[in-house]
């Protein structure tokens, strides 16, 4: 979902409270709720397709109290420290709109409103930024039913621009055509027909999907990695009067009789590579996979070698590949940040071995012996930090990582000697 910046205006405030009075007594028996809406709250003008109703009004020049504000936010550590992005006059007027107009309208919605609960049974609230594509930044607030509290909130910041504490031209009030709290409800209904769709799935264990509602245009966006188009159609039509957003996220989760691994055509390679991660352990129903490149986080305060492990659920594992391989795997959902991680392996991708012209053994082979043969115990993920084979001796060196123990281990290269697995 997106997190826009709001604006509001009351320009045009004495007009409404007009309009309002004009609508009442015109009146007739016949009007429904919308036509009377409509009446006593006109558009005043559009902006980006939306139907503003209120407006603050620019009516000091004197915006020095802004002004200060605005400095410290320029000089902030985070913003100089590149955490929001690249120091740009775009982003410090983003940040400048969220941390000077959109909280004081964020006060002015916990006094009027009750704070969010109270304003998400009535309209919408967003922030709109240049940095994420917006034409120019702002704090919205969309009202559904508009009522005498758009004008409470009005006054409320108005009184804000005259002291020179805010600018009107960054917020906005408008005419939302639903709630927040619709668009939660809505979001509910729809993630109980996807759940029911993928508690029917060969696999229901290693789907995954997400449902949102953009608190901005009303669409229901899904990702998702099983529903065929047939289900897609078939939710579309049980929601017809809303508009749907739905993305596959990566491969299709395997149904039955299809494979959720593919092995190498050529499974051998004369070229050493650090491609993907290491088979570390394989049981039944699940892998630990270990990166062969470690991650330098260094530059933040972390380890300059750090080795990612996830322990991947994966049905009928020691089926499908060996300790020593190395593979590329597709997660299927989130991984959870624990270390190792914990997932569920969607498909797996076994990449060639590699294996020296005058080598016996393979890349492979020789991992899974030097594993056996180290004496290293404990909780802590053994890693692969380098393989070597040298041709003078017949002896592989394999470099292993522990926490921030470092050690060898050497594999004679002979098929022979290979203990069993």
């Amino acid at each position: 979902m997106k997190k826009p910046i709001m604006m509001i205006s009351i320009f045009f405030l004495s007009m409404i409270l007009a309009s309002c009075q004009m609508a009442d007594g015109n009146k007739t028996n016949g009007s429904n709720n919308g036509q009377i809406q409509e009446e006593k709250w006109p558009a005043l003008k559009t902006v980006s397709g939306r139907k503003i109703i209120a407006e603050l009004e620019q009516t000091t020049t004197d915006t020095k109290i802004r002004n200060e504000a605005f400095a410290k936010v320029k000089e902030s550590e985070e913003l100089n420290r590149g955490l929001f992005g690249k120091n740009t006059p775009e982003l410090r007027e983003d940040l400048g709109v969220q941390w000077i107009e959109a909280e004081a309208a964020m006060q002015a919605i916990e006094k009027i409103f009750g704070g969010h609960g109270g304003v998400n049974d009535v309209g919408v609230i967003f922030s709109e930024n240049q940095s994420s594509g917006a034409d120019q930044p702002g704090f919205w607030l969309g009202i559904k039913e508009p009522d005498e509290k758009v004008t409470e909130f009005v006054e409320e910041l108005q009184k804000q621009v005259d002291e020179g504490k805010i600018l009107a031209k960054y917020i906005y009030i408008f005419q939302s055509e639903f709630t927040q709290s619709e668009n939660n409800e809505l979001m509910d209904r729809v993630s109980a027909a996807v759940k029911k769709m993928a508690s029917s799935h060969a696999t229901p264990d290693r789907v995954s999907y997400g449902v949102s509602v953009d608190t901005i245009t009303g669409t229901v966006e899904i990702s998702h990695d099983f529903l065929t188009d047939k289900q897609k159609e078939a939710i579309q039509k049980q929601f017809p009067d809303h508009t749907f957003s739905i993305t596959q996220e990566g491969r299709l989760v395997a149904g039955l009789g299809e494979a959720d691994i593919e092995y190498p055509k050529k499974k051998i390679t004369r070229t050493l590579s650090k491609e993907g991660a290491y088979v570390m352990s394989v049981s039944e129903s699940s892998m630990l996979v270990v990166e062969a490149t470690p991650m330098d986080f260094s530059a933040t305060g972390g380890e300059s070698n750090f080795y990612s492990a996830v322990s991947y659920s994966f049905p009928k594992a020691d089926e499908k590949v060996e300790v020593g391989q190395r593979v590329l795997v597709e997660a299927s959902g989130p991984i959870m940040e624990s270390y190792p991680g914990q997932g569920s392996a969607k498909y797996v991708e076994v990449l060639p071995t590699y294996q020296p012209e005058k080598a016996d053994l393979t890349e492979a082979e020789v991992v899974r012996q030097a594993i056996k043969q180290s004496k290293k115990e404990g909780g802590f993920v053994l890693a692969v930090s380098h393989i070597a084979f040298d041709v003078k001796t017949d002896q592989w060196k394999v470099e292993f990582t522990q926490d921030q123990d470092v050690f060898e281990v050497v594999v004679d290269d002979k098929r022979g000697e290979l203990s069993d697995n």
